[in-house]
């Protein structure tokens, strides 16, 4: 999968890279068919901003997490993210089998 990461008014650092590889681990197994992610850092004031946009199997994932460190703000993120694909999972799975909750 294509991870392209974007930093905004802030420096580019391998260690912020590395953390949201580590944590991104576990998504990606919750992944289709994963195809591309945008990772958007971004401070403005004392907020830290981390976006993640994924595109898997046709479907766009976007979450949103804010914070006063951006290591939380990625871990916060990457909780969302998951949240949404078992979501979805558990949605297509119950339309296949028939069993809508």
């Amino acid at each position: 999968m294509d991870t392209t990461y974007t930093f905004r008014n802030m420096e580019a650092t391998d260690a912020l890279r590395d953390h949201t590889e580590t944590k991104f681990a576990k998504a990606k197994k919750l992944l289709i068919k994963p195809e591309s992610a945008h990772v958007i850092f971004k401070v403005e004031k004392f907020n830290h901003m981390a976006e993640i946009t994924v595109v898997a199997d046709g479907v766009h994932y976007v979450v949103h997490s804010t914070s006063n460190d951006m290591y939380t703000s990625i871990d916060s993120a990457i909780k969302k993210l998951e949240k949404q694909l078992i979501n979805n999972k558990e949605r297509v799975k119950n339309h296949k089998t028939g069993m809508n909750a």
